[in-house]
């Protein structure tokens, strides 16, 4: 993916504040714990002791210089981005908006806009992530500003990032280069390397493989520079990848080896069982089988060991796969029932997690008709209560009138309640039956799609992104699979089925399927 962990970014994001902060100096107690505080936070590994360490000085922030109070809340801004908490995020990222406006801070304004867009990139919602980051180009882009070209820069290679996500790769290419430009005249030797990636990945998705590898080779060597050793991994085993893909096996082989030893100076995380995977698969198309069978079987201990269930998976899958080279139709057979009980369970798990949020939305809703109801009764008392206080037979008469009005709204109110639970009831009804489905997996689910053909009776046709997640969707594919078929997220999975779904006038992949049996 072109899209780099958000983490990775945010944290950078906090780097360049604190760059910015640290060349003020302040005669204050207060303006120099505060800062001493986002100092620290920059070191700070885990976002949860980082917001700790910044929430401790809340007390103090009023009390400081404006533009040290939009750094503050910036930095949680950017802490609470990392965890993924974007309604905390947000809060945050506005009361900083207030103060840049306020101090006319186009830096801060900029930082904060790029945050917010990365934010956005976190929840997968890339037209507001695309608003946020043209808000920081409004306020950078033709400005003789070292900060801001750098903030600018950032924002170029993000929305590079959200371009290649929609399958705008032509976007994603010019802007892309613009910002490996931009890196390369700001000499940021972090950046120039990133965008190398980020090109080799874009070119790597249109075909474009001897560019993929050339821009590859050249972030392998900045890395190497700055001794990123996380980063190189990412970047060797993108080479194996792309040599794959152009049938040199050796060459892949040589790339997943490499970056299999320095995982292992990593502390032997996921990275690492991913290049044994990957060797695994190399050796079993060269049918180096014994070679293969070895890569596989650490692999599958490793991934039990440390709970990598989709590992898990993919390593009894190729096992299976050996297996059967080997004739041992009875090792392929347990195998391959270890895959599928597997499967079964993590789909299990997926659509119970699923209907537990529906239940916890139901009963929520639940709740707040039943506030309302009461709320009703109180108001009716009330009324009541006042009627019985006057004398005077016209307010009487009036009174009269109003309760009956109260009544025929009460009626008419139950009646509605009554509809919206029976609806909420068909709804987990619904849900209820979807799971069952979900666990049959029936084989019928595959139709021959044409996009041609389909798109001429669409008004709006697919795009081949759409076309090609649709297809998996239909032949009974999980939004997990699709996101492994087309090196994407499931999140930008999930983006494409809806556009596919609103274009096809469905609602869900059932509908869908129905539809497709309809125009084949």
């Amino acid at each position: 993916m072109i899209c780099l962990p958000l983490n990775h970014i945010l944290k950078k994001s906090a780097y360049i504040l604190l760059l910015s902060v640290s060349t003020c100096i302040f005669s204050q107690d207060n303006n120099t714990r505060v800062q001493e505080a986002l100092k620290q936070f920059e070191t700070t590994q885990n976002p949860n002791d980082g917001i700790k360490n910044l929430l401790s000085l809340k007390e103090l922030v009023p009390q400081t210089t404006d533009s040290l109070q939009g750094y503050y809340y910036m930095n949680l801004g950017i802490a609470y981005g990392q965890l993924n908490q974007a309604d905390s995020s947000f809060w945050y990222l506005d009361k900083a908006e207030k103060i840049a406006n306020n101090t006319q801070s186009d830096f801060l304004l900029a930082m904060i806009n790029n945050t917010r867009g990365l934010v956005y990139m976190g929840k997968a919602e890339y037209e507001a992530s695309l608003a946020a980051y043209q808000e920081v180009m409004k306020l950078a882009e033709g400005k003789n500003d070292k900060r801001l070209n750098d903030v600018l820069s950032k924002t170029y290679g993000n929305l590079g990032g959200v371009y290649f996500q929609l399958g705008q790769m032509d976007k994603a290419l010019e802007t892309t280069k613009k910002c490996l430009e931009l890196s390369e005249t700001l000499n940021d030797t972090t950046d120039i390397a990133l965008n190398h990636l980020r090109l080799a990945m874009v070119y790597n998705n249109i075909d474009q493989l001897d560019n993929g590898i050339h821009h590859l080779n050249q972030a392998r060597t900045f890395f190497k520079d700055l001794n990123d050793t996380t980063m190189l991994v990412y970047a060797e085993n993108s080479l194996g990848k792309v040599f794959q893909k152009k049938g040199a096996l050796e060459s892949a082989y040589n790339h997943y080896y490499t970056a299999h030893n320095l995982a292992k100076t990593l502390g032997e995380q996921e990275e690492y069982v991913l290049t044994l995977l990957a060797m695994s698969n190399i050796r079993l198309e060269q049918l180096q089988l014994q070679s293969a069978e070895t890569f596989a079987q650490q692999a599958l201990m490793f991934s039990k060991d440390k709970g990598y269930a989709d590992s898990e998976k993919k390593a009894y899958n190729l096992l299976y796969q050996i297996a059967l080279q080997n004739n041992q139709t009875k090792q392929a057979l347990d195998y391959r029932n270890a895959y599928i009980i597997l499967t079964d369970s993590l789909n299990s798990v997926e659509v119970k997690a699923r209907v537990a949020d529906l239940e916890t939305k139901y009963e929520t809703t639940k709740k707040e008709k039943e506030i309302q109801e009461l709320t009703f009764e109180s108001e009716l008392k009330d009324a009541n209560l006042a009627k019985a206080r006057s004398m005077q037979i016209a307010l009487i008469t009036g009174a009269i009138g109003v309760i009956i009005i109260l009544i025929i709204v009460f009626y008419s109110r139950q009646k509605k309640l009554k509809a919206e639970r029976e609806a909420q009831a068909l709804q987990v009804e619904a849900l209820q039956k979807r799971f069952l489905e979900l666990h049959s997996s029936p084989s019928e689910l595959s139709v021959d799609l044409d996009m041609e053909t389909l798109n001429k009776k669409l008004h709006t046709p697919l795009t081949e992104r759409e076309f090609e997640a649709l297809e998996l969707c239909v032949s009974g594919k999980t939004n997990t699979a699709i996101a492994d078929a087309l090196f994407v997220s499931v999140s930008t999975v999930k983006f494409h089925l809806r556009n596919a779904y609103s274009k096809l006038g469905v609602n869900n992949r059932k509908e869908a399927f129905q539809f497709m049996l309809k125009s084949v």
